[in-house]
């Protein structure tokens, strides 16, 4: 393989992997004939009602989990959250807090399965590379690149992840990752209460393939941010 092929796919390979699981899913609930959005709001509602917004706590940190939040509706859940809490700032700023803190302490598991070599037990589910592109930006950016990702709970999980592969300080991540996360949830909750259920889109699949090609294009405009040699995973 030459080597812009190899560079192409490098470019490519995470937010292949993000769509790729994303179609995946998509297709299996067509298949299996799971209920459409506006059911699926209507399920979700009667279990607020049953516990609360305990269910968004709960939601967050499986959605923060390395894999595990590639396959559960995490997001949904915690739009769905905002969303009926209403124009009732208090609530509101209740669920963003649920939410950071939920997200926080999953953030924390992934860095202990990095840091203690546990994450070896899922690279057979096609995370290899896309942790050693997160170890490569960490090494280049630092903690900093901390910021830079956790504006979407997968991306964040694979980062801390990395963090603890590459036994960065956990002090210092504890620190980046909790300003960090609250600031994301803060934008996008702020965001889902002014925009209500057009918010949703968000979570939709012409959002997310249009998404993935804005995020192609950009990493190829700007490859040569991406130029930094990758951490190679320990098998």
């Amino acid at each position: 393989m030459g080597n812009k092929a190899k560079v192409f796919l490098k470019i490519v390979g995470l937010p292949a992997v993000f769509l790729g699981v994303f179609l995946s899913l998509w297709a299996l609930w067509k298949i299996l004939d799971l209920p459409p959005q506006d059911e699926l709001i209507e399920i979700t509602r009667r279990y607020f009602d049953l516990y609360g917004y305990w269910i968004v706590f709960i939601s967050t940190i499986i959605e923060g989990v390395l894999l595990a939040g590639w396959y559960y509706p995490g997001s949904l859940v915690i739009f769905l959250g905002v969303i009926f809490a209403g124009k009732n700032i208090p609530e509101v700023i209740w669920v963003v807090t649920l939410v950071t803190i939920g997200l926080f302490l999953a953030y924390l598991f992934n860095y202990a399965l990095g840091k203690y070599g546990w994450y070896r037990l899922l690279l057979k589910f096609g995370l290899r590379e896309p942790i050693e592109n997160a170890q490569a930006r960490l090494t280049k950016y630092g903690l900093s690149g901390i910021f830079l990702s956790y504006w979407q709970p997968n991306l964040a999980a694979l980062t801390s992840t990395a963090a603890g592969i590459l036994q960065f300080s956990f002090k210092k991540f504890m620190l980046y990752s909790i300003i960090a996360t609250a600031l994301w949830d803060i934008f996008w909750g702020a965001l889902v209460y002014f925009l209500g259920e057009v918010a949703l889109t968000a979570v939709g699949i012409r959002f997310v393939i249009v998404a993935m090609v804005i995020w192609v294009g950009y990493r190829l405009i700007f490859k040569r941010k991406y130029n930094t040699p990758e951490i190679p995973v320990t098998n």
